[in-house]
Parts: C-alpha cells; sequence; structure tokens
C-alpha cells in the first residue's frame, strides 16, 4: 500500500481515455441488466425514454469523475504521486459520491415523474450493489492496464538506457562500455580486451593500453553487460568472468577445477566454473 501509483493514471489523455470507458461500460450495463429500480420505469417507458434515463445516469458518473481525477491531477501535481492506500480511499470517495447521487436521480424520477410509492433509503441498497457491480470492472481493468503500461514503458528505457550499452562498431571491432546510467566511459578495440571481471555493483575491465596490461572499474554489473550484443568472442566462463576467447592460449584442468590461461604472463589464471565449462568447450570445437 505504500506504493504509489503509476503515472500513466494521472496522464490527462489517460484520464479522459478512463472516464469515457468508464462512462461507456455504465450507460451498457444500465441498458442491459436495467438497475436502480428502472425496471419498473421500463414498464410504464418507452425504449427511448429509458435510454434517455441510463444517458443520464451516466451523464451523472461522467461529472463526478472529471471532477474528482482533475482534482487527482492536480494533487498529484502539486505533491508528487499518491499511495495505493489513498488512492483506493479515492476510488471510494467517487464510488459514494456517484451512488448517492444516483440515488438521488432514481427516487426523484420514480417519486415525481413516476409516481411510485418509494423512500430515497428503500432504494439505497440496490443502488450500492448496482454502482460497485458497475464501477468495479472498468476501475480494476484501466488500473492494470495503465500499470503494465508504465512498466512495459519502463523496460524499454531500461533497455536504451541501461545498458551497459557496450555496443560493438562492426567496421571498428570497438567495444563501447557505458555505466548504468548509459553514459559512455570507455571504447575497447575487441583485439585489446582480455577479461570483465564483476565487482558488486561494479565491472572491472582488462585490457591492453599503450603495450601495459591495464583495469578500468565502471559502475554496472556483469548481468547487463552480458545482455548486450557483444562480439561473439566473448564468452561468459564463470559467474564473475567473461573472458575474450581470441586471447585464451591454454585450457587446463587442475584439482581445484578448470582454469584458462590468457596470452599475457602478467594476467593470473581464470576460473571456470561448472555452470559455464560446456558452452566454453564448444567454443573450443568451433
Amino acid at each position: 500500500m505504500h506504493k504509489r501509483i503509476p503515472y500513466n493514471l494521472i496522464r490527462i489523455s489517460n484520464i479522459f481515455k478512463f472516464i469515457a470507458f468508464v462512462v461507456v461500460f455504465a450507460f451498457t450495463f444500465i441498458l442491459i441488466f436495467a438497475p436502480y429500480g428502472t425496471a419498473k420505469f421500463h414498464a410504464v417507458d418507452s425504449k427511448e425514454a429509458f435510454a434517455a434515463h441510463a444517458a443520464l445516469v451516466s451523464a451523472i458518473g461522467l461529472v463526478v469523475l472529471i471532477i474528482s481525477r482533475l482534482v487527482m491531477f492536480f494533487v498529484c501535481k502539486k505533491n508528487g504521486l499518491i499511495h495505493y492506500a489513498t488512492y483506493i480511499a479515492w476510488i471510494l470517495v467517487e464510488v459514494v459520491a456517484i451512488t448517492l447521487f444516483c440515488n438521488l436521480y432514481a427516487w426523484l424520477v420514480g417519486k415525481v415523474h413516476y409516481g411510485l410509492p418509494i423512500g430515497y433509503f428503500q432504494i439505497i441498497g440496490d443502488t450500492v450493489l448496482y454502482c460497485s457491480s458497475i464501477l468495479a470492472i472498468p476501475y480494476i481493468i484501466t488500473t492494470l492496464f495503465f500499470e503494465l503500461d508504465e512498466r512495459n514503458m519502463y523496460i524499454e528505457r531500461f533497455r536504451k538506457r541501461v545498458g551497459v550499452t557496450a555496443e560493438k562498431d562492426e567496421k571498428t571491432q570497438q567495444l563501447l562500455f557505458t555505466d548504468e546510467k548509459g553514459n559512455l566511459k570507455l571504447s575497447v578495440h575487441i583485439d585489446s580486451l582480455f577479461y570483465i571481471e564483476a565487482a558488486d555493483n561494479y565491472v572491472n575491465i582488462c585490457y591492453k593500453n599503450k603495450e601495459r596490461t591495464t583495469k578500468f572499474c565502471l559502475r554496472n554489473t556483469l548481468k547487463n553487460i552480458e545482455t548486450m550484443d557483444f562480439s561473439e568472442d566473448l564468452v561468459r566462463c564463470h559467474r564473475s568472468y567473461i573472458i575474450n576467447f581470441k586471447k585464451v592460449k591454454i585450457l587446463k584442468k587442475e584439482k581445484t577445477g578448470l582454469f584458462v590461461e590468457l596470452d599475457d604472463k602478467e594476467i593470473p589464471d581464470i576460473p571456470v566454473s561448472k555452470t559455464y565449462a560446456q558452452q566454453l568447450l564448444d567454443k573450443f570445437g568451433q
């Protein structure tokens, strides 16, 4: 309940989509199920007049929702997105307001226009039931839709921004490494790269620079890097290592497990875990 509602719920365009959906749903529901005692009205009225009553009841909901959602928009704009607990309370207030106004309309029409012997509180139970039924479905559908839509937007942004956007230039064979915010931090030629090592929320990129073995610390994760479109020569061999297969000199088995020796005397042997051993062996077989 401490989670905040998705921003999509208070976008002006989505507010009016939500309202339109609720009103159309309500109008259709009333025509089909004839709530608010309208079955009695329908018995003495034409179909056209009954549809007019349905339209007026829907219009009541329309006015209440427009006022309520615009107030919500300005509240969120001023104070930030509200929590789900507040949003649920807000919905309950909307339902109560719509129920009271619709009940008043049904009572006035029944008593004044049709002369039916009904009291305001005689039909309140049915009004609560029908209002809850009408509003529950579109409320749930639109909330889930906008929540899912916002998550999809975040996923898309994540793919574009976060990444290691270690992208490979096909002509220059350069690997472009960016941090978790998408800022370019390092460009390394594929032939100069030895390995990439995980270090908590950072990675160490080991490469040859002016004949010297160098390490560059980058704020990102190995998991993010692995998802990028690397050269096929970059292979995961361990939960903490991605190696450049071009630099592998020897694969050897010792008492403590498999290790690869890279083409640089300064670099210690890199472990190969059982999880990634087969894909590395398959690489040797290609």
